[in-house]
């Protein structure tokens, strides 16, 4: 080479350095370096090639070294590198140290045309070693660069020389244009234009296929690794373009035009447009071997390879695993030209029925709200080849206005098991539900693989469902039962057992034949219930038996989003326990042809007047922004009484996200009730609700001595002798249902005063709550209420007629926030419609009530002896019943307005004035028995008082005369004085009797 020669590879290169981002300027000067250049060629090294590596392998590579692998085969060659080892200083992608550059498609070893019009390859550096190579000329060119700092053990690896002919087989224009002609071969294989090695960027090569009229095409690869932008679904960079029954496609001349620079406008358009001859786009890898077929005798494959796009590192290390996806590889597939491939005919030409474009056989069965039709193999009633591989696919609605399930039952069948079998996939058995066990015996083989059971369908089909990941069957007699799919997509495929073999073209035996019946299931049966609509399968209507199951959960049935449907209508009927209600189970049918627009009930039933049912929800989402009318989405109950045929609204109506329905308990002698789901058409949708249910009696756990229960009798209220009591929760327990019923005689009514109301939840709040865990409710005559949450002001409210009923029901708290419950005050009261000219109609027991307020109840009265009892009982209307004036007007007093008034309080209050008179006798007789042990006590002190003056005098007498005796004799005197002595002794012994018996008198009196 002349020195011209290389100073315009220096620059050159110098050029290429600079383009690929090595600006240090530590990097010692080109002018300095030697380039050396390695060669290989075919004439020395024959077609079995051999080995090269970098200078010093395995030791370390020299520093600043320029050296060329020129690797050159006879014209009729190709040359194909493996590297073995691979370790050159340097980090991916940007290689700013050493690296090692390839260049596959170089047509002249001349650098100076080459560096500038041939294409660089890939750049390689690090552990990241290059994947098998095959130059696409006679020609291959590996370019290693050092610079002067570490280095490290460089690369070895292998050549061999391979024939070019078979990438020119059937090749009508360089470099890619290949034509495929029946006339010309039946069969063959083809591949990308350098596989296996990697393939080119910037290719776009057609692959056209001609076969005779009565044939068609039939392709398998056999290996296809294409690059794929890693996490993206779409083809982004390279892909393969397949097309049936044309050559020239008009969506491929407008997704090329994209690379020529067209205007945006368009692209747009091209965007758009959707060809019908249009199979599929293939990018990454794929299960293999993987088969694509045409409809007719022609067939378009157009391969398309960009550029090298810029990877991540974690991108490149799925690079580096050479059997990953985002490696460039390219393809090799097989094809064949066949007249004796599987006519189309079976598949019915109409909106439900469609044939999937690539396929040999396979097609979809859409619902479309059809419901129901026949499933034939190819060529029924005749036989088909057993290599041949079809599947159906069975879609049922799953959209936002229902769910469908897939039932299919075989009419006939008869596949030779050791040719071929049929697979149903994600789908479990069932049987006829009389027989509620599996047969003993099966006719055909099977051979399934359990995913999981379920309990969704076990009442609809009254058996417990194990779906199976797939269900294989073959013989001469067709599986017994029937196949439920376990969401909206059912799928069979008839598959020959050497499908995965080696051959390349199918068999020409004869294979066997099946014919089957389906129908699409609206989802209805999916929700739990104990019995579903058996007259009218298309309504959303389920029943719940308290003779089956005593408690459970229930929803709305529910997309596959896992959003309720729109327009829905729903019922759930729960039917406690009676003697009559075995007449309302809908009769049992198993036969749902058909489905109209959705309309689904829920019942539920108790069995007598000994059975209360208990709803509340776990979670609740009913999407409606009007929280007061909830007019779009909504829920509601109905419930049916014994003493009446009339059905009875609920007042209120739910809707709102975790707006919380509040628990609720059915009244005495509710026969059925029933909750109502509704949806509109809007865009708008939720989750729906979660609700639980449980059937109680009296013995259930909710029911407490501390309050009266549900199922206590009604206590009656006799308005004079009790006139006022009360009612409270004892604070605010958990787990516990109370109810007060309450009766007083005909023309008078009750004033009920809420005075403390502090529970969970709130109606009130923004957004609202609801009443989740607890909920007081008061019934009376046609009015209901309901409250929750904390009260801060005193509600009054007067019934319309003489009774009135409270529930309380606190279940679990959401909270632990000290509370106290509620305390309500009750008033037997006369309102003004019994009143006459202001006055009570018993005017000598009862106090009119002059409304000196603003409030909207009317006057009324209230009984006498409620005045001046320390409780205001004309409120709202005046104080006037505790004014100091009017408590002369009181009759027999009461007690003070503090105890709660109960059965068990009721004697007392009826016996009070007798058990007062016999408190005050005792109280009588104790006071004079102490007045009289007073007196006794005093007399006694009053005598002694008077006795010891004389005892005084006494002794100063005996006194004297000893003195006047004295003198006569000492011995007398000294007689005289020890008698005198010995007589006082025995006067203070008589003194001290006296103190001591006084002393005992006044223990008694403390005793008493």
């Amino acid at each position: 080479m002349d020195s011209s020669s290389t100073i315009i590879l220096i620059c050159l290169m110098l050029l290429k350095w600079q383009a690929y981002g090595q600006e240090d300027s530590s990097h010692l000067s080109l002018t300095n370096v030697e380039t050396q250049f390695l060669t290989f060629d075919m004439a020395q090294y024959g077609p079995d090639g051999g080995v090269f590596s970098s200078p010093n392998f395995p030791n370390y590579y020299p520093q600043n070294t320029i050296l060329f692998y020129q690797f050159t085969a006879s014209p009729n060659y190709r040359v194909q590198i493996e590297i073995d080892s691979f370790h050159i200083r340097g980090v991916t992608p940007q290689c700013t140290h050493d690296y090692l550059d390839v260049f596959i498609n170089v047509t002249s070893f001349d650098f100076a045309h080459n560096t500038i019009n041939d294409q660089l390859l890939h750049r390689y550096c690090g552990r990241n070693k290059p994947p098998l190579l095959v130059s696409f000329t006679n020609l291959l060119l590996l370019g290693f660069f050092t610079e002067d700092t570490q280095t490290e053990r460089g690369f070895n690896g292998s050549f061999r020389f391979i024939p070019a002919q078979p990438y020119r087989n059937n090749l009508k224009r360089e470099p890619c244009d290949y034509i495929f002609n029946s006339s010309i071969s039946k069969r063959g294989e083809f591949f990308s234009s350098t596989y296996p090695g990697t393939y080119l960027p910037w290719q776009f090569c057609n692959y056209s296929f001609i076969g005779l009229p009565s044939e068609r095409i039939h392709i398998r690869f056999r290996d296809l690794i294409i690059f794929k932008t890693p996490n993206t679904q779409h083809c982004a960079v390279d892909l393969i373009k397949l097309y049936d029954n044309t050559l020239d496609p008009p969506e491929l001349r407008r997704f090329l035009s994209s690379f020529r620079h067209v205007n945006n406008q368009e692209h747009h358009v091209v965007s758009e447009q959707i060809d019908q001859h249009h199979i599929t786009d293939l990018c990454g890898t794929y299960t293999l071997p993987l088969d694509v077929y045409s409809t007719s005798n022609h067939l378009l494959l157009y391969f398309i390879a960009t550029h090298y796009a810029e990877l991540t590192d974690d991108e490149q290390s799925q690079v580096n695993d050479f059997s990953g996806p985002l490696w460039r590889k390219g393809f090799y597939a097989e094809y064949e030209f066949l007249s004796s491939l599987t006519k189309l005919d079976f598949v019915t030409k109409n909106k439900s029925n469609q044939y999937l474009s690539g396929t040999e056989c396979d097609q979809t069965i859409k619902s479309f709200g059809q419901g129901h039709g026949k499933l034939q193999s190819p060529n029924w009633p005749q036989p088909y080849k057993p290599q041949t591989s079809c599947t159906t696919y069975l879609l049922g609605l799953d959209d936002r206005y229902t769910l469908e399930n897939v039932e299919i039952e075989f009419d006939h069948f008869d596949i030779d098991c050791s040719l071929a079998s049929l697979v149903i996939y994600n789908a479990s058995r069932i049987y006829d539900y009389r027989l509620r066990t599996r047969p003993q015996s099966v006719s055909s083989s099977s051979v399934s693989t359990t995913v999981k059971k379920s309990s969704l369908f076990s009442n609809y089909y009254r058996q417990e469902l194990d779906f199976k990941a797939n269900l294989s069957f073959c013989g001469h007699f067709k599986p017994e039962g029937r196949f439920v799919s376990q969401n909206a997509l059912l799928k069979l495929s008839f598959i020959p057992n050497d499908r995965s073999g080696n051959n390349v073209l199918p068999s020409i035996i004869t294979g066997g034949k099946f014919q089957a019946s389906y129908k699409f299931v609206k989802s209805y049966h999916q929700v739990s219930a104990d019995e579903y609509d058996g007259i009218n399968p298309t309504i959303c209507n389920l029943s719940y038996y308290q003779s089956r199951t005593l408690y459970g959960k229930f929803e709305p049935p529910r997309s596959s989003e896992n959003d309720y449907f729109a327009n829905s209508n729903c019922t759930f009927n729960f039917y406690p326990l009676n003697d009559n209600s075995r007449k309302f189970e809908p009769p049992r049918s198993s036969e749902n042809d058909y489905f109209a627009n959705s309309n689904c009930t829920f019942n539920f039933y108790p069995l007598n007047d000994n059975s209360r049912l208990l709803i509340w929800y776990d979670y609740f989402n009913i999407a409606d922004d009007d929280l007061i009318q909830c007019s779009s989405d909504n829920l509601t109950y109905t419930y049916n009484l014994y003493s009446s045929s009339s059905v009875y609204l609920h007042p209120f109506i739910y809707c709102g996200y975790r707006n919380f329905p509040s628990p609720f308990l059915t009244i005495r002698s509710t026969e059925h009730f029933h909750v109502h789901f509704r949806s509109n058409d809007d865009s708008e949708a939720g989750l729906g609700f979660e609700g639980r249910y449980q059937f109680l009696n009296q013995s259930s756990q909710y029911f407490s001595s501390f309050c009266r229960s549900p199922f206590d009798s009604v206590v009656y209220i006799n308005e004079t002798i009790e006139p006022s009591g009360n009612i409270s929760s004892n604070g605010y327990p958990e787990n516990i249902i109370c109810e007060w019923s309450y009766v007083t005689t005909r023309g008078y009514q009750f004033m009920l005063e809420l005075n403390i109301l502090q529970i969970e939840g709130s109606k009130t709040k923004d957004p609202p709550q609801g009443c989740q865990s607890s909920i007081l409710r008061i019934y009376s005559e046609g009015r209901i209420d309901e409250l929750c949450g904390q009260q801060e002001t005193i509600y009054y409210f007067v019934t319309d007629s003489n009774w009135f009923t409270i529930q309380f029901i606190s279940l679990n708290r959401q909270t632990k926030e000290a509370l106290r419950g509620f305390l309500l005050y009750w008033t037997v009261i006369q309102t003004k419609m019994n009143i006459t000219n202001n006055q009570c109609l018993l005017s000598d027991e009862y106090f009119y009530c002059k409304k000196t307020s603003n409030s909207t109840i009317s006057n009324f009265c209230i009984h006498k002896s409620l005045l001046c009892d320390d409780h205001v009982h004309c409120q709202p209307l005046s104080n006037d019943d505790e004014h100091p004036s009017n408590c002369f007007l009181s009759t027999p007093t009461r007690s003070k307005y503090s105890l709660p008034m109960s059965s068990s309080s009721s004697f007392l209050q009826q016996h009070l004035i007798l058990i007062i008179i016999i408190f005050v006798l005792c109280i009588t007789m104790l006071c004079i028995a102490l007045i009289l042990i007073f007196l006794l006590i005093k007399m006694k002190r009053r005598q002694q008082d008077i006795n010891l003056p004389k005892q005084i005098k006494i002794n100063k007498q005996k006194q004297h005369r000893r003195r006047q005796k004295q003198r006569q004799n000492q011995q007398d005197n000294l007689s005289l004085r020890k008698k005198s002595v010995q007589t006082y002794l025995d006067d203070d012994e008589d003194n001290n009797h006296d103190l001591i018996s006084i002393n005992m008198m006044e223990q008694a009196v403390t005793t008493v």
